[in-house]
């Protein structure tokens, strides 16, 4: 009786780390899923800033008729 008590006892002990086994392996993946959304994001950000930079760079510089044109004409003066 007592070692079947004994066995009980330890089964449920070996079923108490398992599943605390478990659940701190949820955890981690829960955590570096968080971790991966966290990067994506900021390499998203980083993209857009790059590519707002190049924008506002071509508009500076007035490559690919981003700059609307200047023109200029001498009026005879009367």
């Amino acid at each position: 009786m007592e070692k079947q008590m004994m066995e009980d006892l330890e089964r449920r002990r070996e079923k108490q780390k398992e599943e605390e086994k478990r659940r701190e392996a949820e955890e981690r993946l829960a955590m570096v899923e968080e971790q991966r959304k966290i990067d994506e994001e900021r390499q998203r950000l980083r993209k857009e800033q790059e590519k707002r930079t190049k924008e506002e760079q071509k508009k500076i510089l007035g490559k690919n008729n981003s700059r609307p044109k200047l023109s200029f004409s001498l009026k005879p003066v009367i």
